[in-house]
């Protein structure tokens, strides 16, 4: 049994991302004055490279937490099935 699963949150946070890419986009094309400039490079532009640095992250995580489970499990749980 998988204990551990970052990815599938990890994976729901980069749609996230792309949606709020998306919206934004659409947003631009009605909204582009020096407010939207500084929304975009105060909060949009450091979020992205934030949550792409955790992404990153989560995925080594994983990859870690997924070797420790591999590695504890007790003999009778990775054993030929009867």
């Amino acid at each position: 049994m998988k204990h551990a699963d970052f990815i599938s949150a990890a994976a729901r946070l980069a749609d996230s991302m792309k949606q709020l890419e998306h919206a934004w986009m659409a947003t631009k094309e009605e909204w582009s004055d020096s407010v939207s400039q500084r929304v975009e490079d105060e909060y949009l532009v450091p979020m992205h490279s934030q949550v792409q640095v955790m992404l990153d992250t989560v995925g080594k995580l994983s990859g870690v937490m997924s070797k420790a489970e591999r590695e504890c499990l007790h003999t009778r749980e990775t054993g030929p099935i009867l």
